[in-house]
């Protein structure tokens, strides 16, 4: 090896070496400075991008679980709110319940219904003044509503909150059937009970014997109805034409074949003569006589057989002779709004056959509180005969030409047009005769389409139509809500539904908080494995790094040490020129 001075290799070696070394502890420096493994893009390219996918996911990641904790506090909201007016309800059924006996006075009632109506103000006032950050949650405009849970657009949880306002809910399906004239063996049917399957009860029969009945086929109605959601109610009820006038009965007087024998009897049944008789037997008739506030005579059957009288019991009952044999009128409730679709054999026992008048209305919990049109009232069973309201005929054009039809009102019966029966007055009252379609009943009546009664539609069948007020059909009102028996145990009917309404509303929300309870644990842990993840590529592991940072240290020490040994090495040359 020659000896030169114009290059000195040793030294050019060592500084490059030194530039490397300084790099590295440069980088190794800048690593544990920062805690980073990657400070950039030229320290692991790929590493950087994939690191980068991974701090975007965590973060987004982070805020859907924000979102999911927003939607639990909306629907928590909700929720609490909807427990407020469940307590309401709790209310409301309670004072309804104490006003569906007749302890209660008119005035009692009446008290009680404006407690009730208060209620229902306060009702409305949680489901309309209920918001989050400014939505309304209860009003009905809370649907399909998207709460964005996942690190991709359109992974979403949807929730709804359904009306609570009383306008809303408690809608109540009631229908009562017409009265029952005649006896038989009844098989009923419900049609998709449960919206598939049908519902088929036990034959019933309908007649004076105890055990039979209205009262037996409501009995196993009602022993069904956690399956069916069809509860059933009864009215056997035969009331005189007029007030009692003196009469007597014949011999052969009786009642569901109990003989009661010849009683004479005065106006009003002043000595209770009329009443006490048939009361003597009311054990055995399963029939018990009053008088009601008009003075006319009530025959009810408490157990729901049917009424019969043979024999004459005088002009001077009020009893006409189309009353005689009643078997009453079935009602049927439902709370889920739904028509209840009936079928089977000999339906015409229940007044619930093909040509029968069935009056049916849906009823919500605000509805309940006002005046009850006449019609409703029939279809939730407050009259013992049929008829809300007028009834249609198709096919005659006057009542002269409907009783001599053989409708059981031609000459000779007693109560032909112009016998001063009152039956025509009686018949002109309460229907409306079309002698060629229903056209010319618009003017009085709504005629839905599909009812079967349109015009054109060829029945030649009575049809129950809903009444506008204030026609001259002549229909007449029933007072609000509880302020009359049979209007508290509707109440109560509408106020189980309202609750059933709630209860299902809450139970959707309340699945809804558990799916996004779930997929909040879900994403949580989720993002702690992408920042685990994102931790491996970025972050510095302090033991590796330490350790480099010493090996370039003391290279970088060494490599000072070795240049100033190459630039020393240079000083030999001058010992040959000595």
């Amino acid at each position: 090896m020659g000896f030169r001075i114009n290059t000195n290799i040793g030294a050019l070696n060592a500084h490059a070496n030194s530039v490397v070394n300084a790099n590295e502890l440069d980088k190794s420096l800048s690593r544990l400075s920062s805690g980073l493994r990657i400070n950039s893009a030229a320290d692991d390219a790929s590493g950087m991008a994939i690191a980068d996918s991974l701090r975007s996911q965590a973060a987004t990641l982070g805020q859907a679980i924000n979102n999911g904790n927003d939607a639990i506090g909306i629907l928590q909201t909700a929720d609490k709110a909807m427990d407020e007016q469940l307590k309401i309800l709790d209310t409301i059924k309670t004072k309804a319940t104490q006003a569906a006996q007749d302890g209660q006075s008119l005035k009692t009632r009446t008290m009680l219904q404006a407690d009730i109506n208060r209620l229902m103000e306060e009702l409305d006032n949680i489901a309309n003044t209920t918001a989050f950050n400014g939505k309304q949650l209860l009003s009905g405009n809370f649907t399909n509503q998207e709460f964005q849970i996942g690190s991709q657009s359109n992974q979403t949880i949807k929730a709804s909150i359904g009306p609570t306002q009383s306008s809303k809910i408690g809608v109540t399906r009631f229908e009562t059937g017409s009265q029952s004239l005649s006896s038989g063996i009844v098989s009923m049917v419900i049609k998709n009970y449960n919206g598939v399957e049908d519902f088929k009860f036990q034959s019933v029969v309908i007649s004076t014997s105890v055990g039979t009945g209205l009262g037996a086929l409501a009995e196993e109605i009602n022993r069904s109805s956690d399956k069916t959601g069809v509860r059933a109610t009864f009215d056997v009820k035969t009331i005189g034409a007029h007030e009692i006038k003196e009469g007597r009965t014949s011999q052969d007087f009786a009642i569901n074949g109990v003989t009661i024998g010849q009683i004479n009897y005065k106006d009003g049944d002043e000595n209770g003569q009329l009443v006490s008789a048939i009361n003597s037997v009311k054990d055995t008739t399963g029939v018990e006589a009053s008088r009601d506030e008009n003075g006319k005579l009530v025959l009810t059957s408490r157990d729901g057989r049917g009424i019969k009288i043979t024999g004459d019991i005088g002009v001077g009952s009020g009893i006409l002779a189309t009353q005689k044999e009643n078997y009453g009128r079935l009602s049927l409730v439902k709370n889920d709004g739904r028509d209840i679709n009936i079928s089977g054999t000999n339906l015409s026992a229940v007044g619930m056959g093909a040509a029968d008048l069935i009056s049916q209305t849906s009823v919500s919990l605000r509805e309940s509180k006002g005046q009850i049109d006449a019609n409703t009232a029939d279809a939730m069973g407050f009259n013992s005969y049929a008829g809300g309201g007028k009834q249609i005929v198709k096919g005659f054009s006057t009542v002269s030409a409907y009783m001599s039809s053989g409708n059981g009102f031609s000459a000779g019966s007693g109560f032909s047009a112009g016998s001063g029966k009152n039956m025509s007055t009686m018949l002109q009252n309460s229907l409306v005769f079309i002698k060629d379609d229903m056209s010319g009943a618009s003017g009085y009546y709504n005629i839905s389409a599909g009812s079967g009664f349109s015009s054109g539609s060829g029945q030649s069948q009575f049809a129950t139509l809903k009444i506008s007020a204030g026609n001259s059909a002549g229909v007449t009102y029933k007072n609000a809500g509880v302020t009359t028996l049979k209007g508290a145990m509707a109440v109560m009917d509408i106020v189980e539904t309202a609750t059933t309404n709630l209860d299902q509303i809450r139970a959707d929300i309340g699945s809804v908080q558990n799916q996004l309870q779930v997929t909040i644990n879900n994403i949580t842990v989720t993002q702690v494995n992408v920042k685990a993840a994102e931790s491996t590529i970025r972050d510095v592991d302090f033991a590796a790094e330490s350790a480099n940072f010493s090996k370039y240290n003391i290279l970088a020490q060494s490599g000072s040490y070795a240049m100033s040994q190459a630039n020393a090495v240079q000083q030999n040359v001058l010992k040959l020129l000595q």
